[in-house]
């Protein structure tokens, strides 16, 4: 065996598997960032309330200076009230963190084997698809034909090629049917 034949086989068989462990590692980053944006909105919600209450607290400190009477602190003490019930509301509304909650890549993930809600979304993982089956094909095609073992440049730029366009769609797909677009 050449020199050339062990680098398209060694191409062939890495392109592959180079595409799905870059799929792996933007399936974490993906769902770091989508944690990390709850986590931080939750903190904000948290820190707005602490400023809520602590306003409401020193407003109503004011509010007993300057009173004479119990009356008059009837109303102050219904505004403020209110305002620890609406910081106390909007802290329960905030969404809960998840404990425990280990990154888990899933092969159905990994594919884009699960449902799609829109239809540009759709189409873009079949194009994802084809690619898959254009790189299996040819890294096939490599390791079983002495042919395309010959034309090693072509073929390596070939997979890498396709190996990229398959990740680029993965992302655009996944990115065309999150919720945050509109």
């Amino acid at each position: 065996m050449s020199t050339q034949d062990v680098v398209t086989i060694t191409a062939a068989v890495l392109v592959p598997v180079v595409t799905a462990v870059a799929g792996v590692v933007s399936l974490l980053v993906q769902d770091r960032r989508v944690r990390r944006s709850r986590d931080g909105r939750r903190r904000l919600v948290f820190e707005d309330a602490t400023r809520q209450v602590a306003f409401a607290a020193e407003w109503w400190g004011a509010k007993q200076l300057t009173a004479d009477t119990p009356e008059a602190l009837r109303e102050p003490t219904a505004v403020a009230n209110g305002w620890l019930d609406e910081a106390s509301a909007r802290v329960t509304a905030a969404e809960q963190p998840r404990t425990g909650e280990d990154p888990y890549v899933s092969v159905s993930r990994l594919l884009l084997l699960y449902r799609f809600r829109r239809r540009s979304a759709k189409a873009i993982r079949i194009a994802f698809y084809v690619a898959l089956g254009i790189i299996a094909t040819n890294a096939t095609f490599i390791l079983n034909d002495s042919d395309y073992r010959r034309q090693v440049g072509w073929n390596v730029w070939l997979l890498a090629v396709f190996g990229a366009l398959a990740l680029f769609l993965r992302f655009w797909a996944v990115s065309t049917d999150s919720p945050d677009q509109s």
